[in-house]
């Protein structure tokens, strides 16, 4: 589940350089993405949280002030971590000029992640895209400047070289895969356990792949959970609780409206109210 405003447009075949999507999502916990293929070019940038994107059969681990490049014809899928999920800006465009453009950014296919600080100044290129839709030849040229406006930008950016191995990925992924099917009991002993590691080694590889260490991993995923069974099922508030992990609803409540500043109840009934 998401968030989101985007507009998709077609360009003239002889066009030299035109936007084809253009959009920002604001993306529910573990939200997925693809896998996709679009037959134009394709960035993303992170404005908060974090997520995975894979490409070509690696996995990259992400977090806001970061992006990913997508080429034409490349399949791909993200999805949203399920902790901290991410809030992102794309901008998609073709046209003749298109690859050597490309051509002039350090990004490429191969070396499809990038930093960058320009945060505010990528948000804003977008948002004046989107409030200044190319639908006329006035709009299209003032888009157009914004596009490579957001262009010179990505050209700044640093080339994220350092890639988390597959093989330390694989173990987060199955102490993860092991939590979501047992939310309810799972400790970080257990997942250590679950995947044959030391329970210090398995928090060093979650510091690196997620910020977080397996125990703060595991309270912030249970809360989230929560937050999505309140949002998407009508369960009693007791019944998520339990589900969740808490043995008392009381204790939960408390941890939520720590959280997220309402009760369990005061909240499902705000969510009730926004989708009316």
């Amino acid at each position: 589940m998401e968030k989101a405003i985007n507009f998709d447009y077609s360009t003239q075949p002889d066009s030299l350089l035109g936007i084809t999507s253009v959009g920002r999502s604001d993306t529910m916990a573990g939200h997925q993405y693809g896998p996709a293929v679009r037959p134009y070019y394709l960035l993303h940038y992170i404005l908060s949280g974090s997520g995975t994107f894979r490409v070509n059969g690696i996995r990259y681990h992400l977090h806001a002030g970061q992006g990913f490049f997508i080429a034409p014809n490349c399949q791909t899928d993200y999805e949203a971590d399920t902790v901290t999920p991410w809030s992102y800006v794309w901008l998609g465009f073709t046209g003749a000029y298109a690859q050597e453009v490309v051509n002039q950014l350090a990004i490429s296919a191969e070396n499809p992640v990038y930093s960058n600080s320009h945060y505010y100044e990528l948000a804003d290129c977008v948002n004046q895209i989107i409030q200044h839709r190319p639908v006329t030849v006035a709009n299209s040229l003032l888009a157009n400047s914004y596009l490579l406006r957001f262009l010179s930008l990505i050209a700044d950016s640093t080339i994220v070289q350092e890639q988390q191995t597959q093989q330390k990925n694989s173990y987060v992924d199955r102490a993860i895969d092991y939590l979501t099917k047992h939310a309810a009991t799972a400790s970080a002993d257990q997942l250590a356990r679950a995947v044959n590691l030391d329970r210090s080694y398995l928090t060093v590889l979650f510091k690196q792949v997620t910020d977080l260490t397996p125990g703060q991993y595991i309270r912030n995923f249970r809360i989230t959970k929560a937050r999505h069974l309140l949002e998407s099922t009508t369960l009693p508030v007791e019944k998520i609780a339990t589900l969740c992990g808490y043995t008392h609803a009381n204790s939960f409540a408390r941890i939520f409206k720590q959280t997220y500043g309402l009760s369990p109840r005061a909240y499902r009934k705000q969510v009730e109210k926004e989708l009316k």
